[in-house]
């Protein structure tokens, strides 16, 4: 009878534990629910978070230690004070639509058929 008992007791124990860990580790979320952490900078001096232009007196640039460039924007929030959000990668966007358009023409253009 005390066998059936620690057998009992067992399986008790491993259903019960097996319970409480059935959580799916699978995570299936295609896009990631943070948004982006990149500052673009273009060319002509805009600057673009998150899909929206920022006001350059609210950027702050400064080197990251690694060769690359962190910003840190100024945030307003109506019920409390501003403050600065921090570690946000920058990146310089080169316009290089006027190369591109340049080397294609010059490639497709075919001197030889001409009337």
């Amino acid at each position: 009878m005390k066998k059936y008992q620690i057998l009992i007791f067992c399986l008790v124990f491993i259903l019960a534990n097996t319970a409480c860990t059935s959580i799916s580790t699978m995570n299936n979320n295609i896009a990631s629910p943070e948004p982006d952490k990149t500052l673009l900078i273009y060319e002509d001096g805009r600057m673009e978070f998150n899909s929206r232009f920022v006001n350059e007196d609210d950027v702050v640039i400064y080197d990251d230690g690694r060769g690359g460039e962190r910003a840190a924007i100024k945030v307003r929030v109506p019920i409390h004070s501003d403050f600065y959000r921090d570690s946000i990668l920058v990146v310089r966007v080169e316009n290089k639509y006027d190369e591109a358009i340049a080397d294609g023409q010059f490639d497709s253009v075919d001197t030889d058929i001409v009337n």
